[in-house]
C-alpha cells in the first residue's frame, strides 16, 4: 500500500458531511416541495428520493472503510457494534418507540403499521415492501434505516470471513445480483413497485457500490491513477445525469424499477469518489460550507424528524385557515432543523461521547471537545431537560393533530369517518337525499361528451354530499381493479416524468393533491385497499370491514375515483349483479360524505363476447352516476379512436406512451393510460371547482316527464336512467297481453322509433326492490304489450311509439331501479 493512499482513505473527510447535507436537503425538498407538476423545480423535487441512495453509498463507503481498517484488531466486533448502537439506538428507539406507544390504542394506526416487532428489530422495510402496508406517516422513513441496520449487522461478518482480495469480487456479484432480483420481483409482483424500492435484496447494489469504492481506494495507488479515475467518474456522473433528464428518475417505470436504481447507485458512487479525490482542495470548498456541513451533522435527526415538522406546521396552518403552499416550506424546514438540533444536543451527542470507550489503533478516540468534554453543569442539565420536554410537547402537538395516520393536519378526523361509515359489510347506509334529483331536476348524462354536465344544480348536490362529513379535501381514494391499481394510473404525478403539454392549467390541481397525506404519501402513489387486480364490485363489499370501508377509514378522502366492471364482465357476472354492487359502492361512498367520480370501462380485445357486453355495463355505470348526480367520465368513448382502442398488448389494460403515462402531449395522448390520467385530473379539477361554487356548465339537457301514464319520461336510444316506482302509477292491468303478474307501481318511458328496431332492455334492482320490464307498442293498452321479463327482455318492434314500463312485482317490492335499453341492430 502506497504512502499516499491513507490520506484519501483515512481520517475525517469534512466534505462528506457537506455531501450528507445535500442528501438530506434532497430528501426534505422531495417531501416538502409543493410541486406544480411541470418545470425544473418540479422535476428536481420529484427526483429528491435519490438523497436516500446517496446516504446508502456514503454509509457503505465509510462503514466498509472502518471495517477494512480494523479487521483483525482486538475488539473488532465489540467496538463496531457498540459504536453503531450508540449512534443509532438512542434517538431511534426514543422516537420510534414513542410513536408506537403513543398510538398503540389507535386501531387504524395498528392496522397500517403492523406488528411493532418489525420496527423494534430493524425490519421496518418489510411491512411496506413485502406486506404492502401503507405505513403511518411518521414511521415511513424507517424503511431505509432498516436496510442500513441490516447492513451494519451482517457486513462485519462478511469482512471478517472473506479474504480482502475476494471481497471486491463478492461486492461486484452483489452489483450484478441486485438488478436481477429487482427484475424477477417485478415480474412476480408487477403492481407493487415498493418491493424494488424498499426490499433489502433489491437495494444491495446501492450500499455494495459504496463498499466497493472503499475497497478500491485501499487497493490501488490512487495518486498514480488520479487523472484516469477523475475522467471515469466524471463520465459516470455525466451519463447518470443524462439518464436522469431522459427518464425523470421515475422509479415506477420498468426501467426505473430495474436498472434505474443501478444507474443512480453508480452516479452516487462516482460523486463520492470525486469528493474523496478532491478532499481538502479549493474545488470542494462548497462542501465545507459551514451551514451545509451542519445539516450533514444533523442528518440523522433531520431524517427522522422532518415529517413531524411537516405535520406540526401543517396543523398550525390549518387551524389558522392558511393553505399549504410554497411559503410553508421554509417554516417546515426551520422547524425540522430546530427539532434535529434539540435532538443532537440533548440525545445524540451525549451518547456519542461514549463512543471513545470503544476506540482502537485504526479508529482512535476523537479529541473533539464537543464530544469529550466533562460532565454537564447543573444549569446545562436543567436546560437539557427543558429542551427535551419541549421536543416531546411539540411532537405531541403533531400527534394530536390527528394526521399521523390519515392526513397532514388540515382535514377531518379519521374517527369521524369510522363512525359515519358502515363497518360490518351489511346494509348500506343511505344518504337522505341519495335518490333525489338536483334542485333543477334530473340532468341527463349524454353519450357524446367526455365529462358529464356539471351545472349549478349538480354543484349544489355535490356540496350537500360534502357537507355531511368532514374529510381531507386534498385526498382522493382509488377504487377499482388492476386498471386502477396499476402503477401506470396517476402515480407518475408524484415523482414521475410529467409533461402537461397544452394542459398546463391542470398543474394547480396536481399540486393541490400532492399536498394530501394518504397514509404516508400522496394519494397518487398510494396502494389502495380497494384497488386490487382481479377483483369485482362484489369483492369491494366483502369482508369485515370491507376493503371499501377499510380504505375510506384509512385515508379520510373527500373524493373517490371509481372504475369497476372489467372483471365483473369477464367473469360472467350478470348486469343486475354488477349494477347492484356498484350502486352499493356509490351509495356507501356518498353516505360517508365522499364524492364518487365514476368512469366507464375500456374495451376488451381477444374476447368478442365480453367486449360486446361492455356498452351495456357502461350504461349501467352512466345511469347510476346520473341518478345520483355525481361526476361521470366516459373513458370508453375517449379510448375508442386510439390505436388498438387505447389498449396494451394484453387486450385488457390501457396502453402507455413510451415517454410515460403522464406525457399529456398530443403524441402521448395516443395511449390509453395517458388519456385516463388526463381525464381523471380534469374531473378532479371540475369537482373541486364545483365544491367552491364554480359550475363548469351553464346548461345541460334535462329529463322530460315524471314517468306517469299521463306524463311519461321522454326517452331516446340508448337509454340509461334511474327511476323509482314509488313515484309512479298502478298500471298492472296493461300487461295482461304479456302474461305479466306485476301488481306494484310503474314508471313509464316513451320512445319514438324511426324504423323497425330490436330492443334489448336490462333492469337493475337492489335490496327489497323487485321489478319487471314490459315493452308496449302504439299505446298503453293491454293488447299492446309485446314482451315482458324480470331482469332483461328483448323484442323487435316497428317504427312509431314504443313504451318501456318498469313495474314492481307487488306493492311491497316498490323502489329504485336502473334501466338500460339498447338498440341491437
Amino acid at each position: 500500500m502506497s504512502a499516499s493512499r491513507p490520506s484519501l482513505a483515512k481520517g475525517f473527510i469534512a466534505e462528506l458531511d457537506g455531501l450528507r447535507g445535500i442528501a438530506i436537503l434532497l430528501v426534505i425538498v422531495h417531501r416538502f416541495w409543493p410541486r406544480p407538476g411541470v418545470g425544473v423545480m418540479a422535476d428536481a423535487a420529484g427526483a429528491g428520493w435519490i438523497g436516500v441512495d446517496l446516504f446508502f453509498v456514503i454509509s457503505g463507503f465509510l462503514i466498509a472503510g472502518i471495517l477494512l481498517e480494523t479487521r483483525g484488531e482486538p475488539g473488532y466486533f465489540r467496538n463496531f457494534y457498540a459504536r453503531r448502537v450508540l449512534r443509532i439506538f438512542p434517538l431511534f428507539y426514543l422516537f420510534v418507540g414513542g410513536v408506537l406507544i403513543a398510538f398503540s390504542g389507535n386501531p387504524e394506526f395498528r392496522e397500517h403499521a403492523g406488528s411493532p416487532i418489525w420496527y423494534l428489530l430493524h425490519l421496518g422495510n418489510i411491512p411496506e415492501s413485502i406486506l404492502a402496508h401503507d405505513v403511518p406517516y411518521w414511521l415511513a422513513p424507517v424503511w431505509s434505516l432498516a436496510i442500513e441496520e441490516q447492513f451494519y449487522l451482517t457486513f462485519p461478518l462478511v469482512v471478517a470471513l472473506v479474504r480482502p482480495h475476494r471481497l471486491g469480487t463478492l461486492l461486484v456479484g452483489m452489483l450484478i445480483a441486485a438488478p436481477v432480483i429487482r427484475l424477477v420481483s417485478m415480474l412476480i409482483a408487477p403492481d407493487h413497485e415498493r418491493v424494488q424500492y424498499m426490499f433489502t435484496l433489491c437495494r444491495l447494489d446501492t450500499i455494495a457500490i459504496g463498499c466497493l469504492l472503499a475497497v478500491i481506494v485501499r487497493r490501488i495507488d490512487v495518486e498514480r491513477h488520479r487523472q484516469r479515475i477523475v475522467q471515469v467518474a466524471g463520465v459516470i456522473v455525466a451519463a447518470s445525469a443524462v439518464f436522469a433528464v431522459v427518464t425523470g428518475l421515475d422509479r415506477t417505470t420498468e426501467i426505473g424499477r430495474t436498472i434505474g436504481y443501478s444507474v443512480v447507485a453508480f452516479g452516487c458512487a462516482a460523486t463520492v469518489a470525486l469528493v474523496v479525490l478532491y478532499r481538502d482542495t479549493p474545488q470542494a470548498a462548497i462542501l465545507r460550507f459551514a451551514p451545509l456541513a451542519y445539516l450533514g451533522k444533523l442528518c440523522f435527526g433531520l431524517y427522522l424528524l422532518h415529517r413531524p415538522a411537516d405535520t406540526i406546521v401543517s396543523a398550525i396552518a390549518a387551524r389558522l385557515g392558511l393553505e399549504g403552499d410554497l411559503w410553508l416550506m421554509p417554516a417546515k424546514f426551520a422547524l425540522a432543523v430546530v427539532l434535529a438540533t434539540i435532538s443532537w444536543h440533548l440525545i445524540e451527542r451525549p451518547f456519542l461521547r461514549l463512543k471513545n470507550l470503544f476506540s482502537s489503533a485504526h479508529h482512535p478516540a476523537k479529541d473533539d471537545p464537543a464530544l469529550t468534554g466533562g460532565s454537564a453543569s447543573p444549569l446545562r442539565r436543567v436546560l437539557r431537560f427543558v429542551g427535551l420536554s419541549g421536543l416531546v410537547v411539540m411532537l405531541a402537538t403533531g400527534c394530536r393533530s390527528g394526521s399521523l395516520v390519515t392526513g397532514d393536519g388540515d382535514g377531518g378526523g379519521g374517527d369521524d369517518a369510522m363512525v359515519d361509515g358502515p363497518e360490518d359489510g351489511g346494509t348500506d347506509a343511505q344518504d337522505p337525499d341519495a335518490g333525489t334529483t338536483t334542485p333543477e331536476g334530473t340532468v341527463l348524462y349524454p353519450e357524446n361528451r367526455r365529462h358529464s354536465p356539471l351545472t349549478a344544480g349538480i354543484a349544489m348536490r355535490l356540496q350537500a354530499i360534502a357537507a355531511t362529513a368532514a374529510h381531507d379535501p386534498r385526498i382522493f381514494a382509488k377504487v377499482g381493479d388492476s386498471i386502477t391499481s396499476s402503477t401506470e394510473f396517476i402515480r407518475c404525478f408524484d415523482g414521475g416524468t410529467v409533461d402537461l403539454g397544452a394542459h398546463a392549467g391542470l398543474g394547480s390541481t396536481i399540486n393541490y393533491f400532492l399536498q394530501g397525506n394518504a397514509g404516508g404519501g400522496s394519494p397518487y402513489e398510494r396502494n389502495s385497499y380497494v384497488a386490487v387486480g382481479g377483483t369485482t364490485t362484489r369483492d369491494a363489499l366483502t369482508g369485515t370491514p370491507t376493503p371499501l370501508d377499510r380504505e375510506y377509514t384509512a385515508i379520510d378522502p373527500r373524493y373517490a375515483v371509481v372504475l369497476f366492471g372489467t372483471n365483473d364482465n369477464r367473469y360472467g357476472r350478470s348486469v343486475d349483479d354488477f349494477g347492484s354492487d356498484l350502486w352499493a359502492i356509490v351509495d356507501r361512498t356518498i353516505a360517508r360524505g365522499i364524492i364518487p367520480i365514476m368512469s366507464s370501462m375500456p374495451s376488451v380485445d381477444g374476447d368478442p363476447g365480453t367486449d360486446a357486453r361492455i356498452p351495456t355495463f357502461n350504461r349501467v355505470i352512466r345511469a347510476i352516476a346520473q341518478g345520483r348526480a355525481v361526476p361521470f367520465i366516459d373513458l370508453h368513448r375517449d379510448l375508442l379512436p386510439l390505436p388498438r382502442r387505447g389498449l396494451s398488448t394484453d387486450g385488457i389494460h390501457p396502453s402507455t406512451a413510451p415517454g410515460g403515462p403522464c406525457q399529456l402531449t398530443a403524441s402521448g395522448l395516443a395511449y390509453g393510460y395517458n388519456v385516463r390520467n388526463l381525464v381523471t385530473i380534469e374531473a378532479l379539477t371540475r369537482t373541486v371547482a364545483a365544491l367552491g361554487g364554480n359550475a363548469a356548465d351553464a346548461t345541460a339537457p334535462m329529463r322530460s316527464g315524471i314517468g306517469t301514464e299521463a306524463d311519461p319520461v321522454i326517452a331516446t336510444l340508448p337509454l340509461a336512467d334511474v327511476g323509482d316506482t314509488r313515484s309512479g302509477d298502478s298500471l298492472h292491468a296493461l300487461y295482461t297481453g304479456c302474461g305479466s303478474t306485476a301488481t306494484g307501481r310503474a314508471i313509464v318511458y316513451k320512445l319514438q322509433l324511426a324504423a323497425q328496431t330490436t330492443l334489448e332492455a336490462f333492469v337493475v334492482d337492489r335490496d327489497a326492490t323487485d321489478v319487471d320490464i314490459h315493452i308496449l307498442t302504439g299505446s298503453l293498452a293491454a293488447a299492446s304489450c309485446v314482451a315482458a321479463g324480470d331482469k332483461t327482455v328483448t323484442a323487435t318492434v316497428g317504427a312509431g311509439t314504443v313504451y318501456i314500463v318498469v313495474d314492481a312485482r307487488s306493492a311491497t317490492t316498490d323502489g329504485e331501479f336502473a334501466l338500460v335499453v339498447n338498440a341491437k341492430n
